[in-house]
């Protein structure tokens, strides 16, 4: 790819991140005008050819799948792709499952593997891909809060006195949003510590404004992991900071003293909040959702080894026993429509991303940071690894993994 083409690409996925946070939403109902938008202009940063040599295989074969040492991920992912799309796939037609169900697995297939697809169409464009694809997350991520805060009325005064609904389409599960609330603080801590230049310090105070916002919403409709997560990346992320800049220390405490005095009852009250819905709802059935996979799956070695393939459902006790085409959690879901190969070479698939990760931990470590509550939900908690802004992300840690430069030098 030129360095033309990695720009384009990456106007291209700015473009897309712009139309999901603003008009679209995690999990559509159906495929509507904006969701198609977004799919071709996906299509037009990646392109065609490369896309038809993962599927079938023929990645394995070319240099820009094996031979450059930092991607040495990529064969392992073509790899797993490949199986996790035929073989299930095939599985799923042979049972009968209908066509609707299989195409809602397939996507977020796609999704989850967008850097097989992504990364190489990117790369080329560099630190301003990098950019590109952190800030297309970001506003992503924004507009989606700002969504929720509308159909909330604004209700600022309301966080720690009482739960706020989440809304029909659940804005609040995109990765994007969790992202933006880690990402937007952190870069703003990040500007003030480079300082030396003014503009660092104007565009400081938008960036923590909007993280708020994100934060807000995630604290009023009580996302108790996710919040947990954020807090716990940003202040590691201050900690690295203000080892590196130790005159940080004072107004890092000053900051945290003054958000103590304005806000200490919303925060009390969104603490007393979370711990009552954990009170309440434990791991929302997560566990019975689980045995309830394993006990179907080891009816017979088929169902056991390779799954029930993609569109297959199951009576989920986690919704009242309704046969349904999803599970709560990554694990239980590969299990339930791949089985135990389809789980292998998933885990392989993410086994080999935790090396780029810790490229980018010592290359730039906030960005490292901002990464990883996102993806923690998505991988390990929650049904939003079937979003499209996951794969994003992935592809954002493996693109920003092969740069020198990273955000946490403006």
């Amino acid at each position: 790819m030129t360095v033309v083409a990695g720009r384009l690409g990456s106007l291209s996925m700015v473009a897309a991140l712009l139309l999901y946070g603003g008009l679209s939403v995690p999990a559509p109902p159906a495929l509507r005008g904006v969701e198609l938008s977004i799919g071709l202009l996906i299509l037009a940063a990646v392109g065609w050819k490369w896309p038809l040599a993962v599927a079938s295989g023929h990645a394995l074969r070319t240099p820009s799948g094996v031979v450059q040492p930092d991607v040495r991920w990529m064969p392992v992912a073509v790899a797993a792709f490949t199986w996790l799309l035929w073989v299930p796939l095939l599985r799923g037609a042979a049972l009968g499952w209908e066509a609707a169900d299989i195409l809602r697995d397939v996507v977020p297939l796609v999704f989850l593997f967008l850097p097989v697809l992504l990364v190489p169409a990117l790369r080329s464009g560099g630190d301003r891909a990098v950019r590109a694809l952190a800030g297309g997350l970001t506003m992503a991520g924004l507009l989606l809060a700002l969504r929720w805060w509308r159909q909330a009325d604004w209700g600022f005064g309301a966080i720690g006195r009482r739960a706020m609904a989440d809304g029909g389409v659940y804005l609040l599960n995109a990765p994007s949003v969790l992202f933006a609330a880690v990402l937007l603080p952190a870069l703003s801590l990040s500007l003030v510590a480079v300082g030396g230049r003014i503009r660092y310090w104007m565009a400081a105070i938008p960036c923590a404004a909007g993280g708020a916002l994100c934060l807000g919403a995630l604290a009023g409709a009580v996302h108790r992991t996710a919040l947990g997560l954020a807090v716990l990346s940003l202040a590691l992320t201050a900690l690295w900071w203000a080892r590196r800049r130790p005159w940080l220390a004072l107004p890092l405490l000053l900051g945290f003293g003054l958000l103590t005095v304005a806000g200490g009852d919303a925060l009390v009250g969104a603490w007393q909040q979370a711990a009552e819905k954990t009170r309440l709802t434990g791991a929302n059935a997560r566990w019975e959702e689980a045995a309830a996979v394993i006990d179907h799956v080891v009816a017979t070695p088929w169902a056991l080894l390779f799954g029930d393939g993609w569109g297959a459902r199951i009576a989920n006790p986690a919704v009242g026993g309704w046969r349904v085409s999803y599970t709560h959690t990554l694990a239980s879901y590969s299990l339930l429509k791949t089985g135990l190969f389809g789980m292998i070479a998933l885990g392989a698939y993410l086994a080999a991303l935790v090396w780029p990760w810790c490229r980018l931990l010592g290359a730039d470590p906030p960005l490292a940071l901002a990464v990883v509550p996102p993806l923690l939900m998505a991988l390990c908690l929650h049904t939003s690894f079937k979003y499209l802004d996951t794969g994003v992300i992935l592809s954002l840690m493996l693109v920003a993994a092969e740069c020198r430069k990273g955000l946490s030098a403006p």
